[in-house]
């Protein structure tokens, strides 16, 4: 058994201290103060606490050398699935894109070393979409997810869903999202472009233009979005920053900022696009949002989106939202297109995998 421990330990390279910290948090942690021991010593927590961790025999040692093999291996697929995309495995992408440093300790706490390869896939895409629904719901309501802000909230919810079955954790973390008394409406009416929100909302734009691709053309492409590096993609204002230009719509220049930083006034675009737009005006924004340059979110504003893509007609209707094309665009109209994010909000945000 020495000897597996030796071949997991070369295989798991550099994150074999990550990995260990993050299983015995995972599996074994029972009080807060054992969440911060184990990341400052876990080699002194495992001898403190080998009672519980029933290490007191041989056998008992080579259980735990075995449970250590077992999920070292699902460390690794967490790690891979984090680094490439999936439809498999999309939410633990999708929540490795936002940095969520916390999501492989709950990956693995429900997962038993009895559980077959199915069944850890199972638990593992539950915990991940129970993630995915956690941070959207925290950080649109400017609730930040970060270790020091969530740490005690994560640790309560490990072990609340340690060991469970599938049916069990499917309840488990419809219980725990009710909790959260989550009003989305409410949430993105209100939600605006900041320093914190930045990076969230650059993913909610990601997610519904590539929603939107996957059901019309086929082709979604959140991991170009969120990736591409030659030339990466970066939040468009819809409207230029000229209150000049709006003092018929807007009060004064406070307001004027209030709603250009609107989640129904950004798009997502390639940095060369967003950057030859400039100070452009709407019309002639709305030009390039349409072109081969855009994308289906951006091409929405304009009317010959809707005569010449009969794939995105069909999609309106069988989902009953409110998309229209605007010839003008300013305080009248943001409302009506933060409408239309909430409820694609509802088709991509939803508890569905829990029922």
């Amino acid at each position: 058994m020495n000897d597996l421990w030796r071949k997991e330990i070369l295989a798991l390279e550099k994150d074999d201290d990550t990995f260990i910290k993050e299983w015995l948090r995972a599996q074994y942690a029972e009080r807060n103060n054992d969440y911060e021991a184990i990341g400052n010593s876990f080699h002194k927590w495992i001898r403190d606490n080998h009672q519980r961790l029933k290490i007191n025999t041989s056998t008992d040692y080579e259980q735990f050398i075995s449970n250590f093999s077992f999920f070292a291996k699902i460390y690794r697929k967490i790690r891979h699935a984090e680094k490439n995309f999936s439809e498999v495995t999309k939410y633990i992408f999708y929540n490795a894109q936002l940095t969520f440093t916390m999501q492989t300790q709950m990956l693995m706490a429900p997962i038993c070393p009895e559980d077959d390869g199915a069944t850890v896939i199972q638990k593992i895409n539950l915990t991940a979409r129970f993630i995915d629904l956690m941070i959207n719901a925290k950080v649109t309501n400017n609730k930040r997810v970060e270790r020091n802000n969530i740490e005690s909230y994560v640790s309560n919810l490990t072990r609340d869903i340690r060991h469970l079955s599938v049916d069990e954790l499917k309840n488990k973390l419809k219980q725990h999202f009710d909790d959260l008394d989550y009003n989305d409406a409410a949430a993105f009416h209100k939600l605006r472009l900041n320093q914190f929100t930045r990076k969230y909302i650059r993913n909610v734009l990601a997610r519904i233009t590539s929603f939107i691709e996957e059901h019309t053309s086929g082709t979604p492409r959140y991991v170009e979005y969120m990736t591409s590096s030659k030339n990466p993609y970066e939040i468009e204002h819809i409207i230029c920053d000229h209150f000049e230009r709006f003092t018929n719509d807007f009060a004064d220049k406070n307001e004027f900022d209030y709603w250009r930083d609107s989640i129904g006034a950004l798009l997502i675009l390639r940095k060369t696009i967003n950057a030859s737009l400039g100070d452009s005006d709407y019309i002639q924004k709305l030009v390039k949002y349409c072109s081969t340059d855009g994308n289906i979110y951006a091409a929405s504003l304009g009317k010959q989106t809707y005569q010449n893509n009969p794939g995105f007609k069909k999609f309106i209707d069988e989902n009953n939202l409110s998309f229209e094309p605007f010839d003008k665009f300013g305080k009248e109209e943001i409302p009506r297109r933060i409408d239309v994010v909430i409820q694609l909000v509802n088709l991509i945000w939803n508890t569905k995998e829990f029922q």
